[in-house]
């Protein structure tokens, strides 16, 4: 039988093979009627018939199926109605009660709380046999053994699977109504074209990903039409607690809509997922600028271009203006929600449609203009409704999933050689591996690690002896990610360095990733095939750090226990956990037992704990506590549990919402506290030690005078109309910011001993009003860098601040600030705009894709022998460190960590340009001011929770 190929005739079809299966395909069929009061509300509140198609300009009627109407008494796309997440739910749960043709799983609840579902369509028939359809899908997906002839049994067999999306973004409205009316199109129609949809694949939806952002827009929108004159507040919180960014979180699963999602993939294995969006002019069908992901198989991407151009087509056909692809973003990030498809052989794709707000009909503008990737631009000036929103979403995704459906088998063909391929991966792109070794001294890291590759589906294996692999020792008990396994491009594309080439297009995002040195855990990256044959076992449970005492020989004769601090997280969780132990940390490096501590290692004098309770906590946070007879001869100081809050501002919490994730996924208590508290409160060194300001506003004066105090209070606090306002914090007015006052009262918080953290941006405010003397912003002129993995390097490590790391640790930096001062660190200027290997190297810059500045690419899916050879990898993706150069505390600003000192060894992973401009200036600073301190980032340490090596420097 011939070997399965992916098949790429799709740009060369005739144009009339193509659209031959639409067009032909309008109305109503015979024998079934029409909702008439439905579609008339339909066309009552579209502006216009250019935004409407044949397929959703009408509803047909089935006796015993309730429509939206009948249940919530509105139509999807009503003028000014928004459906809760609960009534979206309560409809499609009547739906899938009156319908042999749906179902509805439940997803679990939210942060707050709220219910996720899942809602299926399918022919009744196709409903009976999910499982089987799921079984086929499992195979096709993990096709190691599987013969090809069998393969193509099952590709004939096998219905494909399109997942989509709604409402991850709280503001953008229309998903979620579109999704109702969508379900019951598709579980009652009987159209030709519809009918394709359901007995050929199978739909499947989370019509709410993010429900409680969800529901408070939705009680913002009720205040608004309740009173017209209110001073009604913009979206401040949309889930617990991250807002635009939740889609963002597609690598190491914080949210619980994310890892909800992850769930929801690896169960069913949608060969398609589609998640809705709203912002650009009129629809745009997402393949991007480029450059496009290195890991991602080559497949994947004319699967982009194939949906989209089907969708561009078709609409424009019908006369719909402003239906477009490229441009917008580029395909590069990791970190996308919908990464989950495509960093696991699925596709992952959006839409942008014109955005359906408050539900109101209302005059857009377009300044959107006929280009190459354009020719139909959207209208200059129009009258908008959600329902267009509506028609528009509704249709796109009509033809995409009739296309998908009438063309099954080719995509449930590249769905299995796609995985085919991920399991050659060894033999043809490679890597081979990466090894995690048992030696590295931070289990807990590369524990946390590890887990988060397991539950993005990944495969992790043991060594059960030493091996030597060309130059890599790999020690017994190193764990292994094999890259002979399904999911091996999700790791490839998490654990490998990552080259963004400034001259490309401006990226969308984050350029670069790599969660090795994000992690401060050991890598190693291995080409040689050799090492699938060191004998390993898979791991079936959850990895966790060796936690144990040792020592427990000496008996009666232990003076006290000693545990190492390796910057590991599981250390804070333990303190704040045990608040009743009475504990102290070494401040300077020292040995006891013929074992090496270093400075920041907890000393537990005997007294102080019971063996039990040690032995329970440390296997629980995965530490060793290593039992000595005498107290070590060390100077040490007390190690308290300090009172936190954690400041924020009324004008934006998007980026300080990963600060609060980032304590609570670490068992860190604080109080959560408003820039206002601070203003009133002149005692606040009475009640806290520590106020962290995560990253707000680069403009300090902003920060000062927050919203406006013009026209009526703004308050944000819940109501009768309004219940799902005020979880996080509550306010009578949001107006005003910090004001002087507050300035003045964290300048006497400081001085009294207290330490004030400010994060990025927030920076700024200590700064400027001289909490933080001695330190400044600098103006840079060529450097060019986006969400980019950088080599820091450790000045002070005897700073408690910098306990337990080595001499360099990876850094993650978006854009600014660029710090300087604190202790006569600096940058050196110079280098011009060009390139950034240009600048780092000397030589002609390459492409963008996997690896360093002097690292191959490698195109997926094909032996690097093939064509023009090229050399080996080296290994690794991050440095250990040794001893670092300590520093007394002095009146004045001490450097914690700075960026190298060295601009051609400064790029870890992502873009980077102009970085002599940063190489050796500081990005996290101690500041003395009186009795306490004031600590600056110029990078952010609780990103995305992504850089979890970072948490301990705060």
């Amino acid at each position: 039988m011939r070997s399965l190929r992916p098949v790429h005739l799709y740009f060369v079809l005739p144009a009339f093979l193509l659209i031959a299966p639409l067009s032909a395909q309008q109305g109503t069929p015979p024998g079934q009627s029409l909702d008439e009061r439905y579609t008339a509300e339909i066309g009552k509140h579209t502006t216009d018939p250019c935004f409407s198609t044949e397929f959703v300009d009408h509803l047909p009627a089935k006796e015993g199926v309730p429509t939206p109407l009948d249940v919530l008494g509105h139509i999807a796309g009503a003028a000014d109605v928004l459906s809760y997440s609960h009534e979206v739910h309560k409809y499609l749960r009547a739906l899938a009660a009156a319908s042999p043709c749906v179902e509805v799983i439940d997803l679990g609840k939210s942060e707050e709380g709220r219910e996720t579902i899942l809602v299926l369509v399918s022919s009744e028939e196709n409903m009976r046999n999910l499982d089987r359809y799921k079984a086929v899908n499992d195979r096709l997906a993990d096709p190691r053994g599987l013969a090809e002839d069998e393969a193509r049994r099952l590709i004939g067999e096998g219905k494909p699977i399109y997942l989509a999306t709604g409402a991850i973004h709280s503001p953008e409205t229309g998903s979620p109504e579109m999704l109702m009316e969508l379900a019951y199109r598709l579980a009652v129609e009987e159209t030709p074209f519809v009918s394709a949809i359901r007995n050929n694949m199978i739909f499947a939806a989370i019509p709410v990903l993010e429900p409680d952002g969800r529901d408070k827009r939705v009680d913002l929108q009720k205040l608004k039409l309740a009173d017209k004159e209110a001073r009604v507040p913009r979206l401040l919180y949309w889930g617990k607690y991250v807002a635009h960014d939740n889609n963002r979180d597609g690598m190491l699963l914080g949210l619980e809509l994310s890892r909800k999602l992850m769930r929801m993939y690896l169960e069913w294995k949608p060969q398609v997922m589609h998640d809705l969006h709203e912002s650009a002019s009129h629809l745009y069908a997402s393949t991007g600028t480029g450059p496009y992901n290195a890991w991602v198989d080559p497949i994947l991407i004319d699967e982009w271009h194939v949906l989209a151009y089907q969708e561009v087509s078709e609409l424009t056909k019908r006369g719909v203006p402003g239906v477009w692809t490229h441009s917008f973003y580029d395909g590069w990030g990791a970190n996308y929600a919908m990464t989950a498809a495509n960093s696991h052989n699925s596709i992952g794709r959006f839409y942008e449609t014109q955005g359906a707000g408050d539900g109101n009909t209302r005059r857009i503008t377009s300044r959107s203009t006929r280009t190459w990737y354009r020719p139909n631009p959207p209208l200059p000036s129009t009258m908008w409704s959600i329902r267009n929103n509506v028609n528009m979403q509704q249709s796109g995704i009509l033809i995409a999933m009739n296309y998908v459906a009438t063309h099954k088998e080719k995509f449930l063909e590249n769905f299995y050689l796609k995985s085919k391929r991920s399991c050659e991966k060894p033999q043809h792109a490679g890597p081979a591996a990466y090894v995690f070794p048992s030696s590295d001294r931070r289990r807990g890291q590369q524990a946390d690690l590890l887990n988060a590759l397991v539950v993005q589906g990944c495969e992790i294996h043991k060594t059960k002896e030493a091996a030597t692999i060309g130059e890599q020792e790999i020690p017994a008990g190193s764990y292994v990610v094999r890259m002979d396994q399904p999911y091996c491009r999700v790791a490839d594309m998490l654990l490998d360095r990552a080259y963004f080439n400034v001259d490309d297009p401006r990226p969308y995002d984050d350029t670069g990733w790599t969660l090795g040195p994000l992690f401060n855990a050991e890598t190693q990256r291995i080409e040689d095939v050799a090492v699938l044959e060191v004998p390993m076992e898979q791991v079936s449970n959850a990895i966790s750090a060796p936690g144990e005492i040792r020592g427990l020989e000496s008996g009666p004769s232990v003076a006290a226990y000693l545990i190492d601090n390796n910057a590991d997280n599981a250390l804070a969780t333990f303190r704040f956990a045990h608040p009743g132990v009475k504990l102290s940390a070494a401040e300077e490096s020292f040995e006891a037992n013929g074992k090496s501590f270093n400075a920041g290692t907890f000393i537990i004098e005997r007294a102080a704990v019971t063996e039990a309770v040690l032995n329970k906590a440390s296997v629980a946070h995965g530490f060793v506590a290593h039992a000595v007879e005498e107290l070590p001869d060390v100077r040490r100081h007390d190690v308290g549990v300090p009172r936190i809050a954690i400041m924020h501002t009324w004008t934006s919490t998007q980026n300080e919402g990963w600060v609060r994730m980032a304590f609570d996924h670490k068992g860190i208590p604080y109080d959560y506290i408003s820039v206002h508290e601070v203003r009133d409160d002149p005692k606040l060194r009475e009640k806290y030690d520590v106020i962290v300001f995560g990253p707000s506003s680069s403009d300090a004066l902003s920060i000062v005078d927050g919203l406006p105090m013009t026209g009526k209070p703004i308050p944000w606090k819940a109501s009768e109309l309004a219940p799902n306002i005020g979880k996080q914090d509550t306010t009578d007015d949001m107006r005003g910011g910090l004001s002087l006052e507050g300035v003045l009262h964290l300048r006497n918080f400081v001085r009294d001993g207290g330490a004030f953290v400010a994060i990025q941006s927030s920076a700024s405010l200590p700064i400027h009003f001289g909490l933080a003397r001695g330190v400044s912003i600098k103006e840079t002129t060529d450097l060019r860098v986006s969400g980019t993995v950088l080599k820091g390097e450790v000045v002070d490590r005897y700073s408690p601040i910098a306990y337990g790391y080595g001499e360099t640790l990876g850094v993650f930096f978006r854009r600014s600030p660029v710090l300087a001062g604190g202790g006569g660190s600096r940058g050196r200027r110079g280098g011009g705009s060009g390139t950034q290997s240009d600048r780092l190297l000397g030589g002609k810059a390459r492409a963008t894709g996997r690896g360093t500045v002097d690292d191959p690419d490698r195109v997926q899916g094909r032996h690097p022998d093939l064509g023009k050879p090229t050399k080996d990898d080296a290994g690794g993706s991050g440095g250990r460190g040794g001893r670092g150069r300590g520093g007394a505390s002095a009146p004045r600003p001490r450097t914690i960590i700075r960026f190298a000192r060295d601009h051609k060894e400064l790029l870890i992973s992502g873009m980077l340009a102009g970085g002599n401009e940063l190489a050796g200036t500081p990005t996290v600073i101690d500041v003395p001011l009186g009795e306490g301190h004031v600590v600056l980032f110029g990078i952010n340490p609780m990103w995305r929770h992504q850089t979890q090596c970072l948490y301990p420097l705060v």
